[in-house]
């Protein structure tokens, strides 16, 4: 398994535990978390590395703070990999 990957697996599954659908998408955007309409989405350049989605994926879990459900394992894994 490459370095992050379960990293990576754990944040995607911290989100849509938490309600929020993940995109991936192609773009010239940096990405991060909204709300469209009801739906909570986060959606990540599909251009980054799997080390850069996992970076971001990390960045907006910081930013969403107290609105996530986190456990202590998922906080430490996100203050780790924030950008």
């Amino acid at each position: 398994m490459r370095a992050g990957s379960k990293a990576l697996a754990q944040l995607e599954a911290l989100f849509r535990r938490n309600g929020y659908t993940l995109k991936y998408i192609k773009g010239p955007f940096r990405g991060g978390a909204c709300r469209l309409y009801e739906n909570k989405l986060v959606v990540i350049n599909a251009i980054y590395p799997p080390l850069g989605r996992l970076r971001a994926l990390a960045s907006v879990a910081d930013q969403l703070g107290d609105k996530l459900e986190i456990t202590p394992e998922e906080k430490e894994l996100i203050q780790h990999w924030r950008l």
